[in-house]
């Protein structure tokens, strides 16, 4: 079993807005249900700006759940509805939400990272994969249109600044791909922004693999600015192992030096690597952050490759 599968499997969101100023976006539903994005000419941006911010980041508000949408075979769309439908979703790149709800008598809160883009108007969406033993996962899960959850948010993680590196790159394994979703579009919808990022991905299975649809597509729309590699333990038969273009095997340090920017130099300033994952992933690659969530001492596979501290960020 993966570093991946191992690791603990509390929870995953993954969310994107429908519209949104400077990229609005659609939600198709193809073979298999898949889910695919496309931007669509930028509306007024000033204006979404100017509208009330949907979320408190120092108090719950309740959202009822709108709709529901078959993605694969463990994970669903969940669309919420803000009450106000002018209201928008006032997160910044990079960002978490706090979920809360009633479980079996008890409040159970769980951070999640959702990747809509700033200044979403009217409704939030969220991937959500479900987890047996995910306590707030099976809980979306079990939801139904009308039903409510609390959100509280948004909390800032990484303030990101265009142009502040050169090269930026992702190490994602299974759930981990929130963050990297919404860096990957900070970057990619500025074009004054010249930061290249390189995306390494890493699953179980393909099937597995969120998001892959929108991130190929994101890939071959700016390929001089955004690269993307996928790795998977294991392929299903023969047949999976003629068409898959991507790696096989776990995150090797070779992997890493093949794939990904290395530093020219110890302290090179000039790229960033930001690390997400469950936890075995976190302590394959970088080491897991403290308990007070500090970014804490690096270790793992990026140390012995000559990162330090200051060139990498664990989510």
């Amino acid at each position: 079993m993966s570093a991946v599968a191992r690791a603990s499997r509390k929870w995953i969101w993954v969310g994107t807005g429908l519209a949104v100023a400077g990229a609005a976006y659609l939600l198709k539903f193809g073979p298999g249900q898949k889910m695919v994005l496309e931007t669509k000419p930028s509306g007024d941006q000033s204006k979404a700006a100017a509208a009330p911010d949907a979320l408190d980041p120092n108090a719950f508000r309740k959202f009822k759940l709108a709709d529901i949408k078959k993605y694969n075979h463990n994970t669903n769309v969940f669309t919420f509805a803000f009450d106000d439908p002018k209201a928008k979703y006032n997160g910044k790149t990079a960002s978490c939400v706090m979920l809360k709800a009633n479980v079996n008598g008890k409040d159970e809160v769980r951070p999640y990272t959702p990747i809509s883009r700033p200044n979403t108007i009217g409704q939030l969406e969220f991937v959500i994969k479900n987890y047996p033993q995910g306590v707030m996962s099976k809980h979306v899960h079990e939801m139904k249109k009308g039903d409510s959850i609390e959100i509280k948010g948004p909390i800032p993680k990484y303030p990101y600044e265009p142009n502040k590196f050169q090269q930026l790159g992702l190490i994602a394994g299974g759930t981990g791909i929130t963050p990297m979703i919404q860096m990957i579009e900070e970057v990619l919808f500025n074009p004054d922004d010249k930061t290249k990022v390189t995306l390494l991905f890493a699953n179980t299975t393909i099937d597995d693999i969120l998001l892959k649809e929108d991130i190929d597509k994101l890939a071959q729309k700016y390929p001089d600015r955004f690269k993307v590699h996928y790795t998977v333990d294991k392929l299903a038969d023969k047949n999976a192992k003629k068409a898959w273009k991507g790696e096989v095997g776990y995150i090797t340090p070779d992997m890493l030096k093949r794939l990904l920017p290395i530093p020219a130099k110890q302290d090179d300033e000039s790229l960033l690597i930001m690390v997400c994952g469950p936890p075995g992933f976190m302590k394959l690659l970088s080491g897991e952050k403290t308990k007070d969530y500090k970014q804490g001492e690096l270790t793992g596979l990026l140390k012995k490759l000559g990162f330090t501290e200051k060139n990498v960020f664990k989510f």
